[in-house]
């Protein structure tokens, strides 16, 4: 009798141990393009814990002329926003957070671009 409940014991320890090894990331990708700009994001998430990089790219052909280029990018739980003065074309991304809210994969990015006294506005969607 004490042999079962000392089996019982360890079969119950190793399944503990194995359900706390097992963590929940999850890897997204969202992408989305406007008129001039398009982007890419890559996102890992745990349960509250968050990281992200990316690029806008610019999609036309003189990208050394694009100057000075500010940015919002807004997602449901964070917001990343900047200004590049020489960006020749390319913004990267980059975010990391713990202990906070995380992005769900059906919510949108919302992405505005300033440059040149022009504008170009789109969102990233989940693929």
């Amino acid at each position: 009798m004490k042999r079962k409940f000392l089996f019982l014991g360890l079969i119950s320890i190793f399944l503990l141990v194995l359900g706390s090894c097992g963590s929940k990331e999850e890897s997204m990708r969202f992408e989305g393009e406007g008129d001039h700009w398009k982007a890419l994001y890559l996102l890992n998430k745990g349960e509250n814990t968050q990281n992200g990089q990316g690029s806008i790219i610019y999609k036309g052909k003189d990208k050394e002329k694009v100057g000075k280029v500010s940015y919002v990018v807004e997602g449901e739980t964070s917001k990343l926003s900047g200004t590049d003065d020489e960006t020749e074309g390319k913004i990267n991304l980059n975010e990391s957070c713990s202990g906070c809210s995380t992005q769900s994969r059906s919510a949108p990015f919302h992405v505005t671009i300033k440059w040149n006294g022009k504008e170009d506005k789109f969102d990233l969607t989940s693929k």
